[in-house]
């Protein structure tokens, strides 16, 4: 009995022998395929190998074309091809190209198709392209090219073209002289010469330094007067802010999706001259103007008077105002869109409130007027044209004749009426009634441009003082002297 046993226990323990052998063998053996599994290198993207399993057939083609991810970007590349290893060679190839050149140079080398040329654009495509995809009015679409034109000829030296004849050779004079034509002549080609030049310019030409050069170039041909120098100074602003807003990003928006624009943009980097004052200083006495203008003034020429002095009204606004603006009821003109009329901006829309003496002159107008314009004039509207045209153009310059004869002599006369009244209502109403009077966005523009004082500012201190009769010295004054002392005394009262 203890043999046997004794015979069970050997038997068991040969048995978990066994059991622990296997097991041993089963772990190293894991191991063994482990470490094989860690020593096995994986194919790199530059073997073909590795795009075996990366090339399809998309649906019934019979082609294989394969999908590459790279550096944030993935497309799918046409391999032409059936077989499948020479379309894992051709994927390898494009990926070896696509590492050293880039996406755009891989897409254009391989699928030339789904890429839009590009190229560099010239000054007249650049500005073809704004006008067919921005909502610029025509308008301002021409000032801005103008300007654009004016700096680009101007760094180029370009100037009057010489006149062609039918073989395109320059045409001579008797002494053998180049015949030019001027470049404002628009009636025999003059104009078309110049601006196909300018036009064909490369937008490189506008340059920073370029750029700068111009703008001293041009303030410093004002001379050293200061009163010059500012003018000049404005202008260059001015010729600069437009010429740039044809590259502005809404500008670019549409316009740059076929053209290639320089780097940096044109006027990138350019400082615009410092711009001086531009604060209304008076020199108008607008009781004995309006006085004169009443005594001497008679017409569609005292109508625009009115309008721009006592209604503040801007030169477009009184050339396209329409009776059915002018509201007898309420005593108000409407500032509105009318079939002839874009208003320069949202805020310029308004009621302009009248005097009751104006009131009673437009009514007597309207019982005499023969047509549908405030302003009587035999010219027509020319709203549809990319160029400002004024249908009272004859009755503005008698008008500016007039009122540089009584002393107004700034560049824009009737413009001087608006700032004249800007500057009566924000020295009694204060600056708020002004801003919405003159109908401006921003409270700085009246501030800025419109106003001026009207009324003395004095403490009042000279009153305390008692200085010793030597001090005073006795005038005599005459008549018109007295006269004119009792009057500014009782304005200022």
């Amino acid at each position: 009995m203890n043999a046997i046993s004794l015979g069970g226990t050997a038997n068991v323990a040969t048995a978990h022998a066994n059991a622990s052998e296997h097991k041993i063998a089963h772990e190293n053996g894991k191991i063994a395929h482990g470490l094989h599994t860690k020593t096995k290198k994986a194919v790199p993207k530059t073997a073909a190998a590795y795009w075996l399993n990366k090339v399809h057939k998309p649906g019934d083609s019979p082609h294989f074309n394969v999908q590459m991810h790279y550096r944030g970007e993935r497309h799918r590349f046409p391999l032409e091809t059936a077989e499948k290893t020479a379309a894992a060679e051709k994927a390898r190839d494009r990926f070896l190209y696509l590492v050293a050149h880039g996406w755009p140079a891989t897409l254009a080398h391989f699928k030339p198709e789904t890429v839009k040329q590009k190229r560099p654009a010239t000054l007249g495509e650049w500005m073809e392209s704004v006008k067919a995809s921005s909502e610029l009015s025509p308008s301002t679409l021409t000032t801005y090219c103008q300007c654009l034109r004016q700096i680009a000829a101007e760094i180029e030296e370009i100037g009057d073209q010489p006149a062609l004849d039918e073989n395109g050779t320059p045409k001579r004079d008797k002494k053998r002289r180049i015949v030019y034509l001027s470049r404002f002549d628009y009636r025999a080609g003059g104009r078309d010469a110049w601006t196909a030049k300018v036009d064909a310019l490369p937008l490189s030409v506008l340059t920073a330094a370029a750029v700068q050069r111009w703008k001293v170039k041009y303030i410093a041909k004002a001379g050293n007067a200061p009163d010059a120098r500012r003018r000049a100074e404005n202008s260059a602003a001015s010729l600069l802010r437009c010429a740039r807003s044809l590259f502005s990003a809404k500008a670019r928006t549409f316009a740059a999706a076929e053209l290639t624009l320089p780097d940096p943009l044109p006027f990138a980097g350019v400082e615009l001259p410092k711009k001086g004052t531009t604060t209304y200083q008076s020199k108008i006495d607008a009781a004995t103007l309006i006085e004169s203008a009443n005594a001497e003034l008679e017409g569609e020429v005292f109508k625009v008077f009115c309008l721009g002095l006592l209604c503040g009204l801007r030169k477009r606004e009184i050339d396209l105002l329409m009776w059915q603006q002018v509201d007898f009821s309420k005593g108000v003109i409407r500032l509105e869109r009318t079939k002839f009329f874009e208003p320069k901006s949202e805020e310029s829309i308004g009621e302009v409130d009248l005097d009751p003496e104006l009131l009673a002159l437009l009514q007597g107008w309207k019982a005499q007027a023969s047509g549908a314009f405030v302003i009587e004039s035999t010219r027509k509207p020319k709203h549809e044209t990319s160029r400002t045209n004024y249908r009272c153009q004859m009755h503005f310059e008698t008008l500016y004749a007039w009122l540089r004869k009584h002393g107004i002599t700034a560049r824009k006369p009737l413009h001087e009426l608006r700032k004249e009244l800007g500057a009566i209502l924000a020295s009694t109403e204060g600056i708020f009634a002004a801003k919405s009077m003159l109908r401006h966005a921003q409270i700085s523009t009246t501030a800025a441009y419109y106003t001026d004082k009207k009324r003395r500012i004095s403490a009042g201190l000279g009153a305390l003082l008692t200085p010793p009769s030597s001090n005073v010295i006795e005038a005599d004054f005459t008549a018109a002297e007295t006269t004119t002392k009792h009057q500014r005394k009782a304005r200022n009262a």
